[in-house]
C-alpha cells in the first residue's frame, strides 16, 4: 500500500510539473510574441490590430477570435493605448495577473525604448539622421497601407460569408466617409471645406449613443428613430462645416448622454443577469498597476521633485486619451506642453518626430518620450533622462491596463446584455471603417509629409506602389505554400524607400 501511495504521489507530482511546464512555456511564448508584435508594430493604435490578430490569434493561437474581438472591443471604447489594452486581455486570458503585466510590458517596451535612444542619438547627431530614419519610415508606412486594406477585406469576406457583405460593407464606407473626408480631399487634391471630418472619439461616442438609447434593439423604431435624428444632430453641429452653431454642442452631448445612461440602465434592470461583480479581480489588478508605477518611478523621484507631479499629469493624459494615437497629441499639448513641461520646439520637434517613425503605441512613445526631456534637461544627462523616461514609460502601461480592467470587469459582470451582443457585432466593420481613414492619412499626411520637402509628391507615390507590388508579390508567395515572416516584409518595404528616397 505504502508503494502504491508513493507511485500515485510521484505520479501526481510528474503531472503537476507538467502542467507547470506548459503553462511557463505558454508564457514565455506570449510574451515573446507580444515583444516581437512591439518591434514590427508600426502605425501606432488601431493600425496594430490587423498585426496582433494575425500572430496572437492565427499563427500562435493564444486566444481565440472571439476573445480577441472582445479585447478588441473594450479597449476601442476605453482611453488608453489600445495595443497595450489589448495585450493586458491577452495576457490575462492566457497566463493571469503575470501574463497581463508581461505581456503589456512587453508590448509597450520596444517603441518607448527605440524613441529614448533616438532622442539620444538625434541630440547629438542632429538633422541628417532624423531625415534618414523618415525615408525609412516612408516604406514601412506603405506597408502598414496595405495591412489596413486587407484588414478591411477581411472584415467583409468574413460578412459574406455571414450573408451580411452588404451591411458592413455600408458600415465601412458611411464611417470612413465621416472620418476621413478631409484625407479623401487632399488624396484627390480637392481644396474643399469638409462637411463632417469626425474624430475617432466621435464616430465612437455616435455609434455606442445609438446602441446604448436603443438598448441594442436597433430595429425598434420607437427608439431608433428619435436615436437616427439627435446621432444627426450632433454629427451635423460637431462636423467641420458646422451646419448645426457649435453652440448647440453642450445641449445635444446632455441630452445624449441622459439618454445613454437611462438606456443602459433600463437595459441592466431588464438583464436576467445574475453575476457578481469581480470586486477582487479589480481590486487586485489596480493595486498591482499602482504598484508597477512606484516601482519604476522610484529613480525620477530621487533625481527631481516634480517627478510626482509629472506622473500625475502622466497618468491624468493617459486617462483623457479617446480616440487613438493622433488624439493623444492634443491631449498631450495642453497638459505638457502648454503646462511648461516641455517647450513647444522640443515637443514637436524631437519627441514627436521620432515617436512617428517608430513601432509601438503613440500613447506609450510621447510620454515616455515627454519624460526623457524633462530628465534630460536636469543636468544635460541621458542617465537622468533614461531614469525619468521609466517613469513616463510606467504611467502609460499602467494607466492603460488599470483602465482596460476596469471596464472588462464590468463587461464580465453584464456580458449577456443585448447592448454588449450588437457592440460585438458591429465593433469590427467601425473598426475597419477608421482603419480606411487611417491608411489614406498615412498617404496624405506621413509619406508625402515626409517626401514633400525634398524629391516631390510624385516620388511618394511612386514608391509607395512599388512597395506595395512587391508585398502583395509576398502575399501570393506565402499564398503558395513559401514561408515569409512579417519581419522580412517590413524590412523589404523600408529598404525600397529607404534607398529610393536617396536615389531618386
Amino acid at each position: 500500500m505504502n508503494v502504491t501511495a508513493i507511485q500515485i504521489s510521484e505520479k501526481r507530482q510528474k503531472v503537476k510539473t507538467s502542467d507547470e511546464s506548459i503553462k511557463m512555456r505558454k508564457f514565455i511564448s506570449m510574451t515573446a510574441t507580444m515583444l516581437k508584435i512591439g518591434f514590427i508594430g508600426f502605425g501606432g493604435g488601431s493600425a496594430l490590430i490587423p498585426v496582433i490578430e494575425e500572430e496572437v490569434v492565427e499563427k500562435d493561437k493564444i486566444v481565440s477570435e472571439e476573445e480577441f474581438n472582445d479585447d478588441v472591443m473594450i479597449a476601442s471604447i476605453t482611453p488608453g493605448a489600445l495595443p497595450v489594452e489589448v495585450a493586458t486581455g491577452i495576457g490575462r486570458q492566457a497566463s493571469g495577473l503575470k501574463g497581463m503585466a508581461a505581456a503589456a510590458t512587453a508590448m509597450a517596451l520596444p517603441g518607448a525604448l527605440l524613441t529614448v535612444l533616438l532622442q539620444a542619438v538625434i541630440s547629438s547627431a542632429g538633422s541628417m539622421v532624423k531625415s534618414q530614419i523618415n525615408y525609412l519610415s516612408i516604406g514601412i508606412s506603405a506597408f502598414i497601407i496595405l495591412t489596413l486594406l486587407a484588414y478591411s477585406l477581411g472584415t467583409v469576406r468574413q460578412a459574406v460569408n455571414k450573408r451580411e457583405g452588404q451591411l458592413y460593407s455600408l458600415i465601412i464606407l458611411g464611417v470612413f466617409l465621416l472620418s476621413g473626408e478631409k484625407s479623401i480631399y487632399q488624396l484627390f487634391g480637392l481644396n474643399m471645406k469638409p462637411i463632417f471630418a469626425l474624430s475617432t472619439i466621435q464616430v465612437l461616442g455616435a455609434a455606442f449613443f445609438v446602441i446604448l438609447f436603443t438598448k441594442g434593439h436597433i430595429r425598434c423604431l420607437r427608439r431608433s428613430i428619435p436615436a437616427v435624428i439627435i446621432t444627426g444632430c450632433y454629427l451635423l453641429c460637431v462636423g467641420s462645416a458646422h451646419i448645426i452653431p457649435l453652440a448647440a454642442k453642450p445641449f445635444i452631448l446632455a441630452l445624449m448622454a441622459v439618454l445613454a445612461v437611462l438606456g443602459l440602465a433600463q437595459s441592466v434592470l431588464e438583464s436576467p443577469q445574475k453575476k457578481a461583480f469581480p470586486v477582487k479581480r479589480l481590486v487586485t489588478s489596480v493595486g498591482f498597476w499602482l504598484i508597477f508605477v512606484a516601482m519604476f518611478s522610484i529613480p525620477a523621484m530621487f533625481l527631481t521633485a516634480k517627478a510626482l507631479r509629472f506622473i500625475g499629469m502622466g497618468w491624468l493624459s493617459s486617462v483623457m486619451s479617446f480616440g487613438g494615437g493622433d488624439a493623444y497629441l492634443s491631449v498631450a499639448q495642453g497638459l505638457f506642453v502648454e503646462g511648461g513641461v516641455i517647450n513647444n520646439a522640443d515637443f514637436y520637434g524631437n519627441v514627436v518626430s521620432v515617436a512617428n517613425a517608430l513601432p509601438g503605441s503613440i500613447l506609450c512613445k510621447i510620454l515616455t518620450g515627454i519624460a526623457y526631456d524633462v530628465g534630460y534637461n536636469l543636468n544635460g544627462s541621458i542617465i537622468e533622462g533614461l531614469f525619468v523616461a521609466l517613469s513616463g514609460f510606467a504611467c502609460s502601461v499602467a494607466a492603460s491596463g488599470a483602465i482596460f480592467e476596469l471596464v472588462f470587469c464590468v463587461y464580465e459582470k453584464y456580458e449577456s446584455l443585448q447592448i454588449f451582443a450588437v457592440v460585438k457585432h458591429f465593433i469590427r466593420p467601425i473598426i475597419s471603417g477608421l482603419l480606411l481613414t487611417v491608411a489614406v492619412s498615412l498617404y496624405t499626411s506621413g509619406i508625402c509629409g515626409q517626401i514633400q520637402a525634398g524629391s516631390g509628391s510624385n516620388i511618394a507615390l511612386i514608391i509607395t506602389l512599388l512597395v506595395l507590388a512587391v508585398n502583395l508579390i509576398l502575399m501570393k508567395l506565402q499564398k503558395n505554400g513559401k514561408n515569409i515572416h512579417l519581419i522580412w516584409k517590413i524590412l523589404i518595404s523600408a529598404g525600397i524607400s529607404f534607398i529610393g528616397c536617396n536615389i531618386l
